[in-house]
């Protein structure tokens, strides 16, 4: 023993007895009930520990100091061993061992521990306990030395599918030769607003969406009442140069089963948090040296089937060593699910690239995606028909968001793996769609399909609700992760599912519960230890995040290196990367900052990890932005947007060509904008990405004149959010209202107009507290109520002092100068237009200052400074293409003013013919009106009749729909039979 008091049993003791539990101290071996079992050194000694002080209350720290003295160890390395020590004294007896609630551990045989100095006669078994079967074995989780537990920080027997660096519990050598002992086993032209929307899940708040490691592909679960558990574990000393062929039989075995809908697989790490309320069938796998030939490779299988063992063994040159492990799968497979009788591909690669294999096996289990995607490409050079390793290539560049490269592995690794069971094949064929970003609907179907065929498949489900999640389903995603039958899943499962809701909260916008989730995955994580670190590290990262929503740069910066540290240490340098960006991104941009991001840039370029490549871009983008750096902005959205071209990520593609989408409209590039708009519709996106289309058609319709378009596209939105869940319905609502309410306005629509401006101002973003404002005093001047509208365009120029000399602000600014021009407040207006002019120039937002300029040559104009007017309005017309029909029209309006101003009636009359004509087409009473103001009946040709002129004022109630404020000298004077309002 570890512990150095003396036992209470004489010198020359050689065995101990209690119930029908023998211990041989000399050859330290354990016969529970007739069945040999061996236990590693420090369960070993546990035992005896146990044994010479029964009926003793152990506390934890006692045990540690007498287990692994001079050592720091993992509080949940004691639990873990525990356990393993009652698995190996068998379902009778592990409850000889009682857990003391904060206390520690009792040890309460049946009986008194007896000790002989010779074998005593066989014991049967107590009268009130019933006949075991045979205990299984326990892997070997000794070192060599004590120290070595700390460098070699594995946990106890070599992790299935979860690898630590952390925990002190020692890695299991070889088995060693028995012959009698068994194995061991916005609104549109917002563009802060919008672009800030445009560019959501390139921050934060979706950070974690788009990386999320699962901690539980590839298994398999059961659509019957009673599933096979089955754990596969490797029984193996890591310094073992012989370990490879273990790899390859626990990977390949892992993907045969897993694949099954009859199979639930369990890692050694679900083993020990659910090991007193699970049952799996428990398969040790090693390999080593033939003894007395080191030629030859043997390689092992080891599990109990219906009370006996069962030993499977091959032997054979480490040439053979594929062929070999195909054979042994093949004979495992036939002993765990013999009902079936499946063809499965045959083991296409040779050694040295197996041995390589290993490595990439390694890196998967840490999911260090990076090195994983790295060594399994070498893998498929070296053997290109091995398609399992195409399909985890495949999975990392999907995470690493390589998803052109990754949907071409995928589809080879399917053809690579025939012949596979038929509900393999759908499987596989589900998972392709997934990684397709354009083919989310087509993958959420054939999930719903699995999931309906086989209900309690827990990785179908999770899939099936995390695509829903994406696709914006997520109350629906919710309810599918909120059903009972998830508390009886494997601990690995029931934590994926916590960071899930987790995550769907966090896309809710609910931080504190996306906390509350993330925090009860931390708990579970972090007293469950070892095996459980990558986990941990993902629900810490998670809590970060929540508090950097809720509290922005009041939240805790230091969490997110912690998060770092703690993935890193798991072995998994990915996502500690992305921890280290997500930190990055919360801080204000400075030197140092810049320098850092710089280097993790790098990084990630050097990776290929594409995904964190875009995000440091758009948060780059971000900092350009906030610092008024238009140009710079536009110019790293740009670049972030080839490299989503270069990785086949169309969905963050799609987001960022909206976001320049809404840099093209605000530069007035209509072209360009309009054929960012033709390729996004054809890319058929669906839900909320129809909505935002809708959005930016309309806005840009309405800058060439269709208003009526305009509207009906906007009605059509918002029938299309009837058809989405209700999760920010209600900001898209107002937004598409604001944009409405400026369409309806030129077609007369002043009643609907209202109800859409009042619709408007439900808004809850700041950028929309003015606009509603102004629409709401432009419809009633139009409407004729000039104290309505005064008092409206008050409470305006009150709200824009909220919003400052952000482009926003600008904007705002530019909307009630248009209006107190009207109003003859032609000194105000060009105050603020000379406010919005720097800001708009600076950002290079050539929309609107061609805007701002030609409300300038509108007050020129009034005040009969036809020079200044005429300055202001070609610059303007210099930045606009001709059909850019909402600043154009009010540019020829000045120049048929600027024609009666000098009595050139010809030139009025043809100009204001052409422009009367276009205002027809194009169904814009307002314009027809404001003509009518100033040519009387009979001038412009194709005139509406005199009742025409009149019923169109009645109908629309536009009785200020004039332009009376531009006072033209002109022998050419209104009729004064249309009312007009002057101001």
């Amino acid at each position: 023993m570890t512990d150095p008091r003396t036992p209470p049993w004489p010198p020359d003791s050689r065995y101990l007895r209690t119930g029908d539990l023998l211990i041989d101290l000399r050859y330290r071996r354990v016969n529970c009930g007739g069945v040999e079992v061996e236990l590693p050194q420090r369960l070993f000694d546990l035992l005896a520990l146990l044994m010479a002080e029964p009926h003793t209350l152990h506390g934890r720290a006692e045990l540690f100091a007498r287990l692994w003295p001079g050592l720091v160890v993992e509080d949940a390395n004691l639990t873990q061993n525990m356990w393993l020590l009652r698995k190996a004294l068998g379902e009778p007896r592990k409850g000889w061992i009682r857990t003391v609630a904060k206390g520690g551990y009792v040890f309460e045989p049946p009986g008194p521990v007896e000790w002989f100095a010779e074998l005593p006669a066989p014991a049967g078994p107590p009268a009130s306990t019933p006949a075991d079967p045979p205990a299984e074995p326990v892997p070997d989780v000794a070192t060599a030395t004590d120290t070595d537990e700390v460098a070699a920080a594995q946990p106890a027997a070599a992790v299935a599918t979860e690898s630590s660096v952390e925990s002190p519990v020692e890695s299991a050598p070889a088995i060693r030769p028995s012959t009698s002992v068994q194995p061991r086993w916005r609104r549109w032209a917002r563009p802060a607003a919008w672009a800030a929307a445009a560019i959501a899940l390139l921050a934060v708040a979706g950070a974690l969406l788009w990386f999320r490691d699962s901690a539980t592909a590839g298994t398999g679960a059961t659509a019957v009442a009673r599933p096979l558990a089955v754990a596969l574990i490797e029984v193996e000393d890591r310094a073992n140069a012989t370990r490879w062929p273990v790899k390859l039989l626990r990977e390949w075995l892992r993907w045969k089963l897993g694949s099954l809908p009859e199979v639930t697989l369990m890692t050694e790490a679900d083993l020990a948090a659910d090991g007193e309320s699970s049952s799996p069938k428990v398969v040790f796998l090693s390999s080593g040296i033939a003894a007395g030939d080191a030629s030859q490779v043997l390689i092992r299988a080891r599990f109990h089937d219906q009370g006996r063992e069962q030993r499977l063994e091959v032997k054979g040159p480490v040439s053979q060593v594929p062929a070999m492990v195909d054979t042994l799968s093949q004979q495992v497979m036939a002993k765990l699910v013999p009902g079936r009788a499946d063809a499965w591909p045959a083991l296409n690669l040779a050694a040295p690239a197996a041995r390589r294999y290993a490595d990439a096996v390694e890196a998967i289990d840490r999911r260090d995606w990076i090195a994983a995607a790295a060594i399994s490409n070498e893998v498929v050079r070296q053997a290109p028909r091995f398609g399992l390793a195409r399909m985890q290539l495949a999975r990392a560049q999907s995470r690493l968001a390589q998803a052109t490269s990754a949907i071409e592995q995928m589809q080879v690794a399917i053809e690579s793996t025939k012949p596979v069971p038929a509900e393999v094949e759908e499987s596989m064929r589900a998972e392709a769609l997934a990684m397709d970003p354009r083919r989310h609907q087509q993958a959420r179907e054939a999930y719903a399909k699995l999931v309906a065929r086989y209900p309690a498949q827990s990785s179908y489900a999770l899939q099936y609700a995390q695509l829903l999640s994406q696709t914006g389903e997520l109350q629906q995603a919710m309810s599918r992760l909120s059903t009972p039958d998830w508390d009886h899943k494997p601990m690995g499962t029931r934590v994926a599912r916590l960071l899930l809701i987790s995550e769907i909260h966090q896309l809710m916008g609910e931080p504190e519960r996306m906390r509350e989730y993330a925090r009860s995955a931390e708990r579970i994580t972090r007293e469950a230890g070892a095996g459980w670190e990558l986990e941990h590290g993902n629900a810490l990262l998670m809590i970060a995040v929540a508090d950097t929503l809720q509290y922005k740069e009041r939240a805790d910066v230091g969490q997110y290196e912690h998060a770092a540290k703690r993935l890193e240490a798991a072995g998994n340098r990915t996502r500690a990367l992305y921890a280290r960006f997500l930190a990055e991104a919360t801080v204000a941009p400075g030197a140092a900052s810049t320098a850092r991001m710089q280097t993790l840039l790098a990084q990630a370029r050097a990776g290929g990890y594409r995904r964190l490549e875009i995000d440091i871009l758009a948060r780059a983008a971000a900092q350009h932005f906030n610092a008024g750096d238009l140009p710079g902005y536009r110019r790293l959205l740009e670049e972030a947007l080839m490299v989503t071209h270069d990785s086949g990520d169309v969905l963050i593609g799609h987001r960022l060509a909206m976001a320049l989408l809404i840099e093209d409209i605000v530069g007035a590039r209509l072209d360009s904008a309009a054929e960012r708009l033709r390729q996004l519709r054809k890319a058929g996106l669906q839900g909320r990405w129809v909505v935002d289309l809708a959005h930016f058609d309309a806005a840009l319709s309405s800058m060439h004149g269709r208003y009526a378009y305009a509207v009906a596209v906007l009605d059509g939105a918002e029938r299309e959010i009837a058809r989405l869940p209700a999760g920010g319905a209600g900001e898209s609502r107002a937004r598409i209202a604001c944009l409405r309410a400026e369409a309806r306005l030129p077609l007369g629509d002043l009643q609907e107009a209202r109800s859409d401006w009042l619709r408007c101002a439900a808004s809850e973003q700041q950028s929309t507290l003015v606009s509603p404002l102004v629409g709401r005093a432009h419809t009633e001047w139009l409407g004729g109520d000039k104290e309505a509208a005064a008092e409206l365009l008050g409470r305006a120029q009150t709200a824009l002092a909220a919003l400052g000399d952000s482009p926003e602000g600008a904007e705002a600014a530019m909307d009630i100068a248009t209006l107190l021009t009207r109003t003859g407040a032609f000194a105000e207006s060009d105050r603020l237009y000379q406010r919005a002019l720097p800001v708009m120039r600076a950002a290079q937002y050539h929309w609107l200052v061609a805007g701002a300029e030609t409300g300038l040559a509108e007050n020129a104009a009034a005040r009969g400074d036809w020079a200044t007017s005429r300055r202001f309005g070609a610059q303007a017309r210099s930045k606009l293409p001709a059909d850019a029909w909402s600043l154009t029209s009010r540019l020829d309006l000045l120049d048929i003013v600027a024609a009666l101003a000098v009595d050139d009636k010809q030139r009025a009359a043809a100009l204001a013919s052409a422009l009367h004509a276009q205002a027809q087409r194009g169904g814009d009473r307002l314009t027809q009106m404001e003509l009518h103001s100033l040519m009387p009946h009979g001038i412009v040709a194709a005139d509406c009749s005199r009742n025409h002129r009149d019923s169109m004022t009645a109908s629309t109630g536009m009785r200020g729909a004039s332009l009376a404020w531009l006072q033209p000298k002109s022998p050419l004077a209104a009729e004064p039979a249309l009312e007009t309002l002057s101001p």
